[in-house]
């Protein structure tokens, strides 16, 4: 290797770093970028619903966009201040959520002892309240870190929302401008590629949030006919948490099975079968239809992914896990399963006889040869 080649190599192994760290710097607003191209899919066809009615491209996303953020809205003024005050109820009054443990680890001693014999070591409703009062202290002490991350992902809100809507108004052009980096021949199929991605997308979203808005509702609905105590704040946490795959709705149905323990027995009770009847509906009907129409994956092929977006970003990452392999397998079908199906002559069938495939076209070297030799020729 010459000096001449050292030296360059050695500028593209630096130039390689360079972007990859540029990357990882950025790697915030890529995923704010994504979030908003996913929510803008989502939207769009209501954004042409709009358009059929001669509304202006401008005037029927900004109409769209407000109809949502009206929605967010009313959705969290109807149940964020109860589940905060459920909450700060919880933690203000120390004393009485420490007699609540205390009794139902009586209830749990003497269930075990009536039909084991045995005793157990449990906490005293001294060290219960101390370790509650510790929590308390802990969260307080996070307040002011957290109401820095609530205006950080609030900034990030209002980018999703920018972008979105720039991305609605200059999607066209940005995708045919993409288009221009391939060959004439291949425009096609990458345009292709793109409009079955951000169907995808967007029905992935619209499925999801579907799904998940049933799955609060019916838990709220049905927990309030029993009259369990905060079944407003019982069934969004259900709900919400079920917007991650697979596996969110399981933490939000334990979470608010535990939150209901501390009411009484039969409210978690009342809980957790509300909970796993829903999951029941929610895992066989709604939520593979919604996987079916939109990501057409394997479950262990989601669940893998899944767990490596979870790994990587978060709870952000377990969100965009699903769409992101939803979009990698519809590449791997269009660039290399369809590809190689297609060079495969299918064999045919005529007059109840199997007949061989139609062999391939010989090699223009092969085609050369076979003239020379061919006395017909």
């Amino acid at each position: 290797m010459t000096a001449q080649q050292t030296f360059r190599n050695t500028l593209v192994v630096i130039a390689t770093a360079a972007a990859a760290y540029g990357l990882y710097l950025s790697y915030r607003t890529f995923v704010v970028l994504l979030l908003a191209i996913i929510v803008a899919s989502a939207l769009r066809p209501a954004v042409l619903l709009i358009q059929r009615a001669r509304v202006p491209e401008g005037l029927a996303v900004l109409i769209t966009y407000v109809t949502l953020g009206l929605t967010i809205l009313i959705i969290g003024y109807i149940v964020l201040p109860p589940a905060i005050q459920n909450f700060a109820n919880y933690f203000q009054d120390i004393s009485s959520v420490a007699k609540s443990i205390s009794s139902l680890e009586a209830q749990l001693q003497d269930f075990v002892t009536a039909h084991g014999g045995t005793q157990l070591a449990l906490p005293t409703e001294e060290s219960i309240s101390h370790s509650i009062s510790t929590l308390r202290d802990q969260i307080s002490a996070s307040i002011p870190s957290f109401a820095g991350e609530l205006g950080g992902l609030l900034t990030d809100f209002v980018l999703v929302v920018v972008m979105g809507v720039y991305w609605l108004t200059a999607r066209d052009q940005a995708v045919g401008f993409v288009l221009q980096l391939f060959p004439m021949g291949r425009r096609e199929v990458w345009g292709t590629i793109f409009s079955e991605i951000e169907t995808a997308l967007g029905a992935y979203v619209r499925g999801i949030t579907l799904v998940s808005f049933f799955v609060g509702v019916a838990n709220f609905v049905i927990l309030t006919i029993f009259r369990v105590p905060n079944a407003l704040t019982l069934g969004f946490l259900i709900g919400f948490t079920t917007a991650i795959p697979l596996v969110g709705g399981y933490i939000g149905g334990f979470g608010a099975t535990l939150l209901a323990l501390l009411s009484s027995p039969l409210s978690a009770l009342i809980t957790f079968l509300t909970f796993a009847g829903v999951a029941q509906i929610e895992n066989h009907i709604l939520t593979p239809r919604v996987m079916s129409r939109s990501v057409g994956l394997n479950p262990i092929l989601v669940i893998m992914f899944l767990l490596i977006g979870a790994t990587i970003g978060g709870v952000v990452g377990a969100l965009l896990a699903v769409p992101l392999a939803s979009a990698v397998f519809i590449l791997l079908r269009h660039l290399f399963i369809e590809p190689r199906q297609q060079a495969t002559e299918p064999q045919r069938v005529q007059g109840g006889f199997l007949l061989d495939a139609k062999p391939l076209q010989p090699e223009p070297e092969a085609q050369r040869i076979a003239l020379i030799t061919d006395p017909r020729g």
